[in-house]
């Protein structure tokens, strides 16, 4: 049975060093971006929330970062959907490979698109 987290501090502490990394950057993102969030765990994974409804998760992986938005990905900016779309692994899932930068400008415009 896979181990439940009590919080962010202790999922973070059991990935491997790059995912860790991975997860640590987009946090920080998510803070800067979209101030007053709360982090919960949700789906045993980091859940990003405003007065109790989900924004997004945030997943490390051995091999790839995953980010799940809810709704999965704010469709207002359609330029935005298309370039995410190289990234979309299934409904409701963007994927980056922990081999290659992560996409910052990219992850902030997502970020960026959910209403203030």
């Amino acid at each position: 049975m896979p181990q439940k987290f009590a919080d962010v501090e202790e999922y973070v502490a059991s990935l491997t060093p790059e995912a860790a990394a991975a997860v640590q950057r987009v946090r920080g993102w998510v803070h800067e971006e979209i101030p007053g969030l709360t982090e919960v765990i949700r789906y045993n994974m980091p859940t990003f929330q405003r007065d109790g409804h989900t924004l997004l998760h945030v997943a490390g992986w051995t091999e790839h970062l995953s980010v799940y938005p809810e709704p999965p990905a704010p469709a207002t900016d359609a330029g935005l959907v298309l370039d995410l779309a190289p990234h979309a692994s299934g409904r409701g899932t963007l994927r980056f490979d922990l081999d290659r930068p992560l996409p910052e400008d990219l992850v902030r415009r997502l970020l960026r698109a959910y209403p203030r």
